[in-house]
C-alpha cells in the first residue's frame, strides 16, 4: 500500500493463533467422529428393536424358505432412511446456523474492513453429508441385522 510506511506483526501471537486454530480443527473432527459413532449405535439399536418386534414374522418367513437376504433387506432400507433423514435434518440445522451466524460475523468483518465472509457448505457439501448419513445408517442396520438375525432360527 502506498500510504503505509511500516507494518509491525507479532509472530509469537500469530503462532499461538495458528496453534489454537489447529487444536480447534482437531477437536471438531473428534467431536464429529464421536457423533458419527453415536448415530451408528442409535440406528443399530433401533434396528435391533425392530427385529425383536418382528421376531415371529421373521421365523415364519424363514420357515417358508425366505433367505437371510430377503429378511435383511427391509431393515437395511430402514437404516438407509433413518440415516438419510438424520443427515437432511443436520444439513438444515447447518444451513440455519450459517445464515444466523453469518450476518453477525460479516458485520464484524466489515468493522475491521476485512474481506472475510461466512460461506455455507454448498450443494456438493450437503450432498456429501447426505451420502455419509445414508452410509452410516446402512452400516448401523447391517451390523444390527447380522448380529441378531443369526439368533432367530425356526425350531
Amino acid at each position: 500500500l502506498n500510504a503505509v510506511d511500516e507494518v509491525q506483526i507479532d509472530m509469537l501471537w500469530m503462532q499461538r493463533l495458528l496453534t489454537i486454530t489447529e487444536i480447534s480443527q482437531k477437536l471438531v473432527l473428534a467431536i464429529g467422529i464421536a457423533l458419527g459413532v453415536g448415530v451408528l449405535l442409535v440406528i443399530g439399536n433401533t434396528i435391533r428393536l425392530a427385529i425383536q418386534s418382528r421376531r415371529d414374522e421373521i421365523i415364519v418367513v424363514k420357515l417358508v424358505g425366505g433367505t437371510d437376504a430377503y429378511v435383511r433387506r427391509p431393515f437395511l432400507y430402514t437404516g438407509l432412511l433413518l440415516g438419510l433423514l438424520g443427515a437432511m435434518m443436520a444439513s438444515l440445522m447447518l444451513v440455519t446456523c450459517v445464515v444466523w451466524l453469518g450476518r453477525s460475523v460479516n458485520a464484524l468483518a466489515d468493522l475491521y474492513q476485512s474481506q472475510f465472509h461466512v460461506v455455507g457448505p454448498g450443494f456438493s457439501g450437503i450432498l456429501t453429508l447426505w451420502m455419509i448419513g445414508a452410509l452410516i445408517g446402512v452400516m448401523g442396520a447391517w451390523v444390527a441385522v447380522m448380529q441378531h438375525l443369526r439368533e432367530i432360527e425356526p425350531k
